[in-house]
C-alpha cells in the first residue's frame, strides 16, 4: 500500500509538472512573433545602464548603484515588456491587420532608449556627431509614430 501511494504522488507529479510545462510552452509559442522586440528593448535597457553608468561615473563620480537599478531601470522595463505583450495580445485578439500596435509601441519605445544611450554617449565623448545621430533618431521616432521626443535639458530648464 505505501508503494502505490508513494508511486501515486510521484505519477501525479510528473502530470502537474507536465501541465505547468505545456502551459508555459503555449504561452511562449503564443508570443513567439514579438521575440525579436522583446530581445531589442532588454539589449537596449542594458546598454542603457551601462552608459548610464559610464556617464555617471565619468561625470559626476558617481559609483555603481544596484538599488538605482533595481527602482528605476528594472520597473521600466517591465513596465515596458507588459506593455508590449499586452498589445501584441490587444491587436491578436481583435484581430486588426491595419496597424501592428505593438510594433508602433515598440518602435517608440526602443526608440526613446537609443536617444537617452546617444545622449549618454554624447556626455561621455562631447562628439559632437553624437547630437546629429540622436537628432535623425527624434526625427524617426516623430516620422514613425508622430510623437515627439523632448531633451531632458528642455525639462528640466522649463
Amino acid at each position: 500500500m505505501r508503494d502505490t501511494v508513494a508511486e501515486w504522488v510521484r505519477c501525479f507529479a510528473s502530470h502537474v509538472w507536465t501541465l505547468i510545462s505545456g502551459i508555459f510552452m503555449m504561452a511562449v509559442g503564443y508570443l513567439f512573433p514579438i521575440k525579436d522586440i522583446i530581445h531589442l528593448i532588454i539589449f537596449f535597457f542594458i546598454l542603457d545602464v551601462i552608459f548610464g553608468y559610464w556617464a555617471a561615473r565619468r561625470l559626476r563620480g558617481e559609483k555603481f548603484s544596484a538599488k538605482i537599478i533595481w527602482n528605476t531601470t528594472i520597473p521600466r522595463m517591465l513596465v515596458v515588456l507588459v506593455i508590449i505583450i499586452s498589445a501584441f495580445l490587444w491587436d491578436s485578439v481583435f484581430n486588426q491587420s491595419f496597424i501592428a500596435t505593438y510594433k508602433v509601441i515598440g518602435y517608440f519605445i526602443s526608440g526613446v532608449i537609443l536617444a537617452s544611450i546617444v545622449q549618454n554617449a554624447y556626455n561621455i565623448t562631447e562628439w559632437p556627431a553624437l547630437t546629429e545621430i540622436g537628432s535623425i533618431i527624434k526625427i524617426k521616432i516623430k516620422e514613425k509614430t508622430g510623437i515627439k521626443i523632448n531633451n531632458r535639458e528642455n525639462k528640466e530648464n522649463k
